[in-house]
């Protein structure tokens, strides 16, 4: 992933969270929406830098965010509650995405002709 598509990325995920809440009848501002947002592309970021993924990071990105912008949007419970459910999901994700890759990559391996020196 490029930055432009980390960029895309957590633009439509704090997108559809926020779409989620507010079909449940909650209440979750454009500034919680962009708080998400920042949260999302923290995350991806080390990974594409080939960090290890795990929910303690996740939650340390979370409250060092959520620490700096909470008064930004009034719908701070809401906001949290996002940030910490994608967080304790994100490293599943990560591990799952990792194993996809490696297993096309062993794939693709198989079928390659053997390099002669």
């Amino acid at each position: 992933m490029n930055t432009k598509e980390i960029n895309e990325l957590a633009t439509w995920t704090a997108a559809e969270i926020r779409r989620t809440v507010l079909q449940e009848g909650r209440l979750f501002d454009a500034a919680g929406e962009d708080i998400v947002r920042e949260y999302v592309r923290a995350c991806l970021i080390p990974w594409q830098h080939g960090e290890k993924i795990s929910v303690e990071l996740c939650a340390k990105i979370a409250d060092e965010i959520f620490s700096r912008r909470q008064n930004e949007t009034q719908t701070q419970a809401e906001v949290r509650n996002a940030m910490l459910i994608l967080g304790s999901k994100f490293p599943a994700f990560v591990a799952d995405n990792q194993r996809e890759r490696d297993a096309e990559a062993a794939q693709i391996a198989a079928t390659l002709p053997a390099i002669k020196a």
